[in-house]
């Protein structure tokens, strides 16, 4: 089996559509199977084809209840709903929260109760966001955590407990304000999260200097301020108490690194 996925690219579509994935060598795929891969891909993109050719080449697994929308009985109408919609595998719809498939052009009640029987009849779950806001009804979150919770499978408290600063990262998208304003809710309401092997700014600092230094220089985690010059790192010092320690241990530790060489 070769290696680099490239060399099988024989349509600009399919180069593009993984290159958007940044998936370049079969090693990158083996997180996928052919529903979440669906999933990830973006609409407008002739998906089976895509999965497909990746699942002749042997690179990429079926997924348990893969049923193409192509193979099953329904109506035109609800075909080519999921079809604009980037769904071309039944399974696709447990990914989405019932609110947003409602948001769906052209999907009503009869529509919805369309959905509702064929997921019924292949033992798919179709969930809500009403759970997610109940469980969290006090923190007062922004609107668009509720979502990015359902990706992520936060469905309550103690599901959140699991996660680190950075697992909370990932789930808001690599939003860093969202990220940082979650995260400083869940820890006025007493919600600990667990650690990781570096630390973002806003777990040190307060939360406008971690917005500053974000803005200023970019810098979101504790490990990148050794990427900064040594007039920088005396500013920041000078601004923010919070970080002068640090600071100064990484500045005495480059010191020493230049007296060493």
């Amino acid at each position: 089996m070769k290696n680099d996925i490239q060399e099988h690219y024989d349509s600009i579509q399919f180069k593009k559509a993984l290159q958007e994935l940044h998936i370049a060598n079969v090693s990158e795929l083996k997180e996928y199977n052919c529903v979440t891969l669906a999933n990830k891909l973006r609409t407008g993109y002739n998906k089976l084809m895509i999965i497909r050719k990746l699942n002749d080449l042997g690179y990429l697994p079926s997924a348990e209840n893969a049923i193409s929308i192509h193979d099953i009985s329904m109506s035109r109408k609800m075909r080519n709903i999921f079809l604009r919609n980037g769904i071309v595998y039944l399974s696709q719809l447990s990914a989405y929260p019932r609110e947003e498939i409602l948001q769906f052009r052209l999907v009503g009640k009869d529509t919805m109760l369309e959905i509702d029987r064929l997921c019924e009849k292949y033992g798919i779950q179709i969930r809500s966001l009403s759970p997610i806001k109940e469980a969290f009804s006090e923190f007062q979150f922004h609107k668009k955590i509720y979502p990015l919770f359902f990706k992520g499978d936060i469905f309550s408290v103690d599901d959140i407990r699991t996660k680190s600063a950075h697992d909370l990262y990932n789930i808001c998208e690599q939003d860093y304000c969202l990220t940082m304003k979650t995260y400083h809710i869940l820890r006025k309401k007493g919600v600990i999260l667990c650690g990781w092997n570096d630390q973002y700014l806003f777990e040190i600092i307060p939360q406008n200097k971690s917005v500053q230094l974000f803005e200023e220089y970019g810098i979101i985690a504790v490990s990148q301020l050794s990427d900064c010059n040594e007039r920088q790192l005396k500013v920041m010092s000078d601004s923010i108490p919070a970080l002068s320690s640090l600071i100064e241990k990484l500045l005495a530790d480059t010191h020493m690194d230049k007296d060493m060489d």
